[in-house]
């Protein structure tokens, strides 16, 4: 889109965008540069956002993301909540199969990654954290997400997802990932060998909610090669299901009673 045509909050969620997991600072000049601005826009841009809180400016004059823009996004992000109850399932799967273990969710075409426990007892490569995005359709996440989305969400990613080249072992024929992920579908999981590091396989299975419509991965990632890697399907595909099942718990209405008294217990405690 011509830079003269688009809205101030689009000019905003640019310069915010770049500031990806390995940018832990940028100057003006490099955001401008990144985000496809003019320079005095940019600057502009960047002293409003500093002036609120939702970027902070460093000693050197660079500027990182704000405090204030990690509170607003812990406030309302249903990506946190769903973390927050997956996460004590996820140590647990962790603790069992000694592998990286993520939970992740699917954002238009990208996947984007909301929690990573690491292992130092895998030489498997995985620089996926908390925040990284990566192409759906190269990743065994993405193809678990696809699998399980709506018709509709899925024709459009496999029709429309960028295809991105990692190294020779990443699929990029949609034909062929057309038969991946309808083969996903059948069984319930997604194995991704070597497609984004040689050396690693990705393992994915949805967790699910109303409609059997996936609203989250977990996945692990294995060294390429290990015989044991479908062995750990048992414990992440179980582990999948009873975070399902906390997510709609959660998510259940209230009796009114209970809701009564606990409002009546925050009263007498003082508690907001």
């Amino acid at each position: 889109m011509p830079v003269g045509s688009e809205t101030m909050i689009e000019r905003v969620v640019r310069v915010l965008e770049v500031f990806g997991p390995g940018e832990r600072s940028l100057s003006a000049s490099d955001i401008a540069r990144r985000a496809r601005l003019p320079v005095p826009t940019a600057h502009r841009i960047v002293g409003d956002l500093v002036r609120s809180g939702l970027l902070e400016r460093e000693p050197d004059r660079r500027v990182r993301v704000g405090l204030r823009l990690w509170e607003l996004a812990t406030r309302s992000s249903s990506a946190l909540s769903l973390r927050e109850i997956a996460l004590p399932f996820m140590e647990d799967l962790h603790a069992v199969v000694k592998q990286h273990t993520q939970l992740s969710v699917l954002d238009r075409n990208d996947v984007l990654y909301i929690e990573k426990l690491s292992s130092r007892h895998t030489s498997a490569t995985n620089l996926a954290g908390p925040g990284t995005r990566l192409p759906a359709l190269a990743c065994a996440p993405g193809i678990v997400l696809a699998a399980f989305s709506s018709p509709a969400t899925q024709e459009e990613l496999l029709t429309t997802g960028r295809i991105t080249v990692f190294n020779k072992e990443t699929v990029v024929d949609r034909t062929t990932l057309r038969g991946i992920v309808a083969e996903t579908r059948r069984t319930g999981y997604a194995l991704a060998p070597g497609w984004i590091h040689a050396d690693t396989t990705g393992l994915a299975v949805p967790i699910l909610g109303a409609g059997s419509t996936a609203i989250a991965a977990l996945s692990v990632t294995t060294p390429r090669g290990v015989a044991e890697q479908l062995t750990l399907l048992p414990a992440l595909s179980t582990t999948a299901r009873v975070i399902a099942r906390a997510v709609r718990a959660e998510n259940q209405p209230l009796d009114p009673r209970l809701n009564l008294l606990r409002q009546q217990i925050r009263r007498a405690t003082g508690a907001s």
